[in-house]
């Protein structure tokens, strides 16, 4: 053994000095390379125990946005805790097919299980948001990933899933999210395919999971490997888990949310019950299911539920009608629509409150989509890209950008009228930066017209062509 521990680090040594690099316990460290001769990187953490003498479980962060290693640093005090390695490819985004992300994939996966001591049978993804849906992919091209974690986000195809050899997924996802409804689905339809998974709620609007259910996620993916004899049985820690899930419940039974307390009691039983006699639970669960206080909760979830998909229904269908004929009377309908969504939001019914974050953001990304598919287009259709980024100010009137491209596609026609309009718009919501106004493609001779230089000038005190009279 200790010449095995010996020729383990001297392995590892070697790597790291072809590197130049020192591989520093309990902090992230960014941009390692792959290889001295490859262009792709990751970013790593290892936990303060960290040693050679074991093999480690790790999770490979998925990140679209450049925020892996933020990911990173949220994670790692859970990785801290829990005793796991975390690892990030800095080559991914959303532009790249899932062919070159996978690729991308694959160079840091391969880097790290190198590199270092990995325990095979506890390997894992996790995704936040649109990169969920990657990291719930990979397992079909990467046979060795365990489990899938994911944020906010649905399975990328669930029919990719090899049933035969499935990995556990747990899916956290706010009650505040617009992917909620479609997560319930899916959790639907993986229990009805057999395929191992747990659902976590967070009940906060937060863009971050909390650390209590990434403690949690984590958890079960101990208790999964245990139950699969992948690990030994920690009997100390299945009943500390065991006696802290039933605690919770009795909470939230005193508490009367008897919703939550029946999610929590089906969960605990599916967890448990390859280490635990489980019919006291399964009575509990009973009993909870004929509760009227249970029944009336969980109709008046269900009411709300039908009602947004029907209004997802329409909102799908009349962005697209509306975009591609150029519909621009419908924008008055699409601003009291917003208004409707925002009564749903201050609505005194938490249900109702719920719904109508989600349908907001429903309609963000559906519009987001749309504009998407449009400029993917090689025959770009500029009057259906105007009517969406005029929608999109309707529904998120801080988002900046969409104004600046409406000032800049109309003065592309000549349609000054409507550029000063958006541009009025766009100061009056509290955009600030003048250079960027000057330097708008397109704009050659709006930015010489009195009434765009007087609007700059009125509300950022930066008119650059103000004509003085003398």
């Amino acid at each position: 053994m200790k010449k095995l521990v010996l020729l383990l680090l001297a392995l590892l040594s070697l790597q790291i000095s072809a590197q130049e690099l020192k591989l520093k316990k309990g902090v992230v460290l960014d941009n390692i390379k792959v290889s001295d001769s490859s262009a792709y990187s990751f970013s790593l953490f290892l936990p303060s125990s960290f040693n050679v003498n074991k093999k480690w479980p790790v999770v490979f962060v998925v990140d679209y946005d450049n925020k892996e290693k933020q990911v990173l640093r949220l994670m790692a005090g859970v990785a801290e805790e829990k005793g796991y390695i975390l690892a990030a490819s800095n080559n991914l985004n959303d532009t790249l097919t899932v062919s070159k992300s996978i690729l991308a994939f694959s160079k840091t996966f391969n880097a790290v299980v190198g590199m270092l001591p990995i325990d095979e049978k506890q390997v894992y993804t996790l995704g936040f948001n649109r990169a969920g849906r990657l990291a719930s992919t990979i397992p079909a091209f990467i046979s060795n990933i365990d489990g899938v974690l994911t944020y906010n986000s649905t399975i990328g195809n669930i029919e990719i899933i090899n049933v035969k050899k499935p990995y556990y997924y747990i899916s956290i996802v706010s009650e505040y999210n617009f992917n909620y409804t479609e997560v319930l689905a899916n959790e639907k339809l993986l229990n009805k395919l057999k395929i191992p998974n747990q659902l976590l709620i967070e009940e906060s609007k937060n863009n971050w999971p909390s650390t209590s259910n990434l403690q949690k996620a984590l958890d079960l993916f101990k208790m999964s490997a245990m139950a699969k004899g992948n690990i030994a049985v920690d009997s100390l820690f299945v009943n500390k888990n065991y006696n802290a899930a039933l605690s919770k419940i009795n909470k939230l039974v005193g508490a009367n949310k008897l919703k939550n307390a029946k999610e929590l009691v089906d969960q605990t039983i599916v967890v448990y019950k390859p280490f635990k006699n489980i019919d006291t639970l399964k009575n509990n669960s009973n009993q909870l299911r004929k509760n009227k206080i249970y029944k009336s909760l969980k109709r008046a979830e269900n009411n709300v539920l039908f009602k947004e998909q029907s209004l997802k229904n329409d909102f799908q269908y009349y962005v697209e009608e509306d975009a591609y004929t150029h519909n621009f009377n419908n924008l008055g309908w699409w601003a009291h629509q917003t208004k409707e969504i925002e009564k749903f939001k201050n609505s005194s019914n938490q249900e109702q409150q719920k719904m109508g974050y989600r349908l907001e953001g429903y309609l963000i990304a559906l519009t987001e989509d749309y504009i998407d598919t449009i400029l993917a287009e090689e025959n770009k259709d500029f009057d259906a890209l105007s009517f969406l980024y005029m929608l999109k100010t309707i529904i998120e009137p801080k988002d900046y950008d969409p104004y600046l491209k409406i000032i800049s596609l109309s003065a592309k026609n000549d349609d000054f009228g409507t550029s000063i309009f958006y541009l009025e718009e766009l100061l009056k919501n509290g955009y600030t930066d003048a250079d960027k106004l000057y330097n708008l493609e397109s704009t050659t001779l709006l930015k010489l017209t009195p009434e765009y230089n007087a609007l700059i000038e009125k509300y950022l005190k930066k008119g650059r062509f103000i004509l003085k009279e003398e």
